[in-house]
């Protein structure tokens, strides 16, 4: 059996980014153990996020090294006062997306990867954003492009993937976000910048399954064109009819056609399909449920 394998370790739950924050790491643990419930032990595998020596100098292939160097200090927007412990933290979550990319890479019959603190999609170059601090997926993105595979970004989530799109701009990466364009970045208008290979979604307030789907049936036909061997993929449940942080509608049904078109691909390419939480800020019900769901329908359709 080629088992689902999970990044996941305690520390991630060291993510407290103040009292009240929205972004409560225990959705991960949550997560994990939703899945864990419904595939059963013996469909998966979980790999400690451990830091490996060389993952600062992968860091810096995304990120300026004087802020990589500030974070892992204890700086960043992203908390109060300086604290090293936060800075390893956002290195750990890097490092989760890290180990799980470099098992695929030696065996690519390893077809779904899941990091629930994976996908800071807000990171940029010089600095963080959206409570996003190292920039775990375009780090995969260029990873799995440098070793000669074809990759593509998907990103669906209240909140535009704007990191992920400025570091991957200049590559031959296809990134395409499906997102509220109302709100928070304010970036990633409307249509699609061919040139760069930047696809972008930007939905109307209220808008939900149909638009979604909409736009995935435009990605399922994007796919064809590039026959991707990977796919990135941002599973953001904020989009969903209950978060506090968006004004979109999606439910559990749309979030299902979104994976069964994943799957789809990823079974008409042979893709392997590594995936990040993203946002999603009902921790301890909607958030984890839909990040187990997507998961959980897509290793059933591609990976088991």
């Amino acid at each position: 059996m080629n088992k689902l394998k999970i990044a996941y370790g305690n520390q991630y739950l060291d993510w407290q980014l103040g009292e009240g924050h929205p972004t409560n790491p225990e959705r991960a643990l949550i997560a994990t153990n939703l899945l864990v419930d419904e595939l059963g032990n013996e469909s998966i595998e979980i790999i400690s996020p451990v830091i490996h020596e060389g993952d600062v100098a992968r860091l810096y292939e995304v990120h300026d090294p004087d802020y990589v160097d500030d974070v892992l200090a204890g700086n960043s927007w992203e908390w109060t006062g300086t604290n090293p412990k936060l800075g390893q933290t956002a290195l750990a979550m890097f490092s989760g997306t890290a180990r799980l990319l470099d098992m695929m890479l030696e065996d690519r019959s390893i077809r779904v990867a899941f990091n629930p603190q994976g996908a800071k999609h807000h990171a940029h170059y010089y600095n963080s954003g959206g409570f996003c601090v190292f920039n775990d997926m375009a780090y995969a993105g260029v990873a799995f492009a440098n070793a000669g595979l074809k990759v593509m970004y998907v990103d669906w989530d209240a909140h535009h993937g704007d990191g992920v799109e400025e570091l991957l701009f200049d590559t031959d990466i296809p990134t395409m976000s499906i997102h509220d364009g109302t709100i928070y970045p304010g970036t990633g208008r409307q249509g699609h910048d061919l040139e760069h290979s930047a696809y972008n979604w930007a939905l109307n307030s209220g808008a939900g399954d149909s638009e979604f789907a909409d736009a995935m049936d435009d990605i399922k036909k994007l796919a064809d064109e590039i026959k991707p061997d990977v796919v990135l993929l941002a599973t953001g449940a904020d989009a969903h009819e209950t978060d506090p942080l968006s004004s979109l509608n999606f439910t559990y049904k749309g979030y299902g056609y979104a994976s069964s078109v994943i799957a789809e691909i990823a079974n008409k390419y042979s893709s392997q399909v590594l995936i990040g939480g993203a946002g999603g800020y009902q921790p301890h019900t909607h958030t984890p449920a839909v990040w187990a769901q997507v998961v959980a329908d897509i290793y059933k359709k591609v990976g088991m």
